[in-house]
């Protein structure tokens, strides 16, 4: 039986990523048993509408898809730097994330959420491990989200690769939305989703962890791109699933190209220049 850690509050991140600063991590090769729990849980209506402006979404009766991500996600730092997990928490890439939206979830409802790790495997450039998060009301299962998170470390160079769909459709797509974003984008992103990781904030933070400059949130990109196809994904009944290929580093400006077919869009995010592709993002439906 796992150990459950059941939370009355969202915990602060900004003390547990300082707290990882300051914890000697000791390498393992398997995870804890543990999950982490809250019940009852409302919507703050005035942090949805921050969040939805700061990622550009309409602001509707049904959550955002990744929204129920941003209530999850506090309890996935507490797995990560709880006693026993295998990786550091600085310095992790979230380099892939599938969102399974059984149903619209309205914004008053109130949701109970589960977190666990799991599938502890090699990569190429380190280690990757899954965050497993569900989202129920009433005992009914309305979410369900998979981060995948890179940790640097020992090279393992014939590990297996998660696979990007075919960009084949989006050939003949020359256009789309662009949007600049500035060096405060990680900033101004991490005060709407309590994501305060250094990597993110600014270069002199991002540095030591092995990056040039700081690098927009996933999450928030994933949410952009969402948004940006606005009301041709449904609320509920969808798979949307993004791999996350290279980081954007701030300031940046980017381009969305989206191609669409019956239950379904592909999207990629790159450079402006087209010299750099920071994200393949693929939906499916029911139509």
């Amino acid at each position: 039986m796992p150990k459950v850690i059941t939370l009355d509050a969202a915990p602060d991140l900004r003390q547990i990523y300082v707290a990882a600063a300051l914890k000697r991590r000791r390498p393992g090769e398997t995870l804890p048993d543990v999950r982490v729990a809250r019940a009852g849980v409302s919507v703050d209506v005035a942090g949805l509408a921050a969040y939805a402006r700061v990622c550009r979404l309409p602001l509707r009766a049904a959550l955002p898809p990744t929204y129920p991500h941003l209530l999850a996600f506090p309890l996935q730092m507490v797995v990560m730097a709880g006693d026993g997990f295998p990786l550091s928490l600085l310095g992790a890439v979230h380099v892939e994330n599938r969102i399974e939206a059984t149903r619209a979830v309205a914004v008053d409802e109130v949701l109970d959420i589960d977190v666990w790790a799991q599938d502890l495997r090699p990569h190429r450039r380190g280690t990757l491990v899954d965050l497993v998060s569900e989202v129920s009301t009433r005992g009914e299962l309305v979410w369900r989200g998979v981060s995948t998170y890179l940790a640097r470390g020992a090279e393992h160079p014939e590990a297996p690769r998660s696979e990007t769909p075919s960009t084949a459709p989006l050939d003949t797509v020359t256009g789309g939305p662009q949007w600049r974003l500035p060096d405060d984008t990680g900033r101004v992103y991490a005060g709407v989703s309590g994501d305060w990781n250094p990597i993110h904030l600014h270069a002199l933070t991002a540095r030591p962890l092995g990056f040039p400059t700081a690098i927009a949130h996933g999450m928030y990109t994933y949410a952009r791109s969402l948004g940006s196809l606005g009301p041709r994904l449904p609320a509920g009944g969808l798979t949307s699933r993004v791999w996350f290929r290279k980081p954007v580093p701030l300031p940046s400006t980017v381009r969305l190209r989206t191609a669409f077919s019956s239950g379904a869009s592909l999207s990629v995010l790159e450079a402006v220049s087209g010299d750099a592709e920071h994200a393949v993002v693929d939906n499916t439906w029911t139509p």
